[in-house]
């Protein structure tokens, strides 16, 4: 049985450089098996937040909330999310990851319960605040448990496949929890959520478990033992701020913000924007959630395997997962900003359709470009804080779009406030993508830490 703890970080043995080229066994059955109860985890953990979009128009009139307080109620999702990630990073290589991850979904699906039984804005802003803190740890936590199933240059499959979790929920999942508050009401979507938490759980419980990779080294580590002497400290830490100082993580901070920044928008304002912006009833409006998504899963299925094949014929990551993701994510961004050009619905949906496709499509290869550089012991508390440090700044999202849509209401352009929103997003994507572009470099990064990791042995040492 594997264990479900990362290994701690004791001195290890002498390796000599065939044990550190020599792969873990993979086994690609268990491996998939968990990367699909994995892609259960993303569904849920999205739909825990996306039923507040959902019942946007319903909740705001029963509760006699503005598009500003809404919005409002939106970003508390992310006010702890940030604080409660960056603490977890101080305890996440030593927690049980399975266990771990069984308990944030177990605590998101009771926090839908009282909405069902007792809703208010009040109740709303609690459960959302509690909801932000105990869903920050969750994407670092699948990741790592992901990566602990595959080596390196296979991981952006697995990632893209964690991503399109969000995809799934909009296309299969978001029309009929439509339905169901449609025929019920807005709360019962609520209690629908929460019972596909607790089903997930009930599953996990007998099926997670942690891979071989859960330790391995990064191919910098290799290289370096197969230059030089058998070095006993392959496997310890490296100093952190030499992992967060690095170009990488900078770039990936600022893609990941910018992407993240989108896609918080999106979760509470496109149903609103169909309904009033194009036209659309209700139901409609939210059966149609997940139409931005179809084109996301194209780029994740298409990005995440082809980056890996190139991967392996030895295409660095540099050119596949950075100067090619940056250029998605700026491409997706001019299709945002291009929106006023277009008038009806067909043009609108597909511009949204691509451009949320192209920016969402660096999260095939973001993790796994941030995974690359980190010493394998690091990876679940590194990964929290770039996703912690992100979130903190795209915290203010669904707010800044709020108080846009208001002041277009005020002002008779109701609809044009969409607009302006999703070009604002558009704008942020652009430089996000290109800091991404200009700044990570994976390779070099990874030679930098494992130099920084081999001092501190060193002094450690002497």
């Amino acid at each position: 049985m594997v264990s479900e703890r990362v290994p701690p970080q004791s001195e290890p043995g002498n390796p000599d450089t065939a044990t550190v080229a020599d792969p873990p066994k993979h086994r690609p059955v268990v491996a998939w098996v968990i990367t699909l109860m994995l892609l259960g985890c993303t569904l849920i953990s999205y739909l825990d937040r996306a039923i507040l979009g959902l019942v946007a128009q319903p909740a705001m009139a029963d509760l006699g909330l503005t598009a500003a307080e809404f919005g409002a109620i939106s970003s508390a999702a992310s006010l702890l999310s940030p604080i409660a990630a960056l603490l977890f990073a101080f305890v996440a290589d030593r927690l049980p990851l399975k266990n771990t991850l069984f308990t944030l979904v177990l605590v998101w699906s009771l926090l839908q319960l009282p909405i069902f039984f007792a809703a208010s804005a009040g109740l709303l802003l609690v459960t959302r605040l509690i909801l932000g803190a105990a869903d920050a740890p969750a994407n670092s936590l699948m990741h790592s448990i992901a990566y602990s199933w595959w080596p390196n240059e296979r991981r952006g499959l697995p990632a893209a496949i964690l991503t399109t979790g969000a995809s799934f929920g909009k296309l299969i999942f978001a029309p009929v929890i439509v339905v169901i508050i449609a025929a019920f009401s807005w709360e019962a979507g609520f209690l629908t959520v929460a019972i596909m938490g607790f089903v997930w759980c009930v599953a996990w419980a007998f099926v997670g478990k942690v891979g071989p990779y859960a330790d391995d080294v990064t191919p910098a580590k290799a290289e370096a033992v197969a230059e030089g002497p058998a070095d006993p400290t392959v496997g310890r830490r490296a100093p952190l701020l030499s992992i967060l100082l690095t170009g990488t993580f900078i770039g990936y901070l600022a893609v990941f913000t910018a992407a993240g920044i989108l896609v918080v928008i999106v979760l509470t304002w496109l149903p609103s924007y169909f309904q009033e912006g194009l036209g659309f009833s209700a139901v409609m409006a939210g059966s149609l959630f997940g139409v931005p998504s179809i084109m996301s899963v194209v780029f994740l299925f298409l990005y995440g395997p082809l980056g890996d094949k190139a991967l392996s014929r030895g295409v660095p990551a540099r050119v596949v997962r950075v100067l090619i993701g940056g250029a998605l994510v700026a491409a997706g961004g001019l299709s945002l900003l291009a929106l006023p050009l277009v008038s009806g619905v067909a043009g609108p949906m597909a511009l949204l359709m691509l451009g949320y496709g192209l920016v969402t499509s660096i999260y095939a290869v973001a993790n796994p470009t941030l995974a690359q550089i980190v010493p394998a012991a690091q990876r679940t508390s590194v990964l929290t804080i770039g996703l912690a440090l992100s979130g903190l700044l795209s915290v203010v999202g669904p707010w800044l779009a709020g108080v846009v849509l208001d002041a277009a209401k005020a002002s008779g352009a109701g609809a044009d406030g969409y607009l302006d929103v999703f070009m604002m997003a558009g704008g942020i994507a652009i430089a996000g993508g290109a800091l991404f572009a200009l700044l990570a470099n994976p390779e070099r990064d990874a030679l930098k830490v494992e130099a920084a990791r081999a001092a501190l042995a060193a002094r450690n040492a002497a």
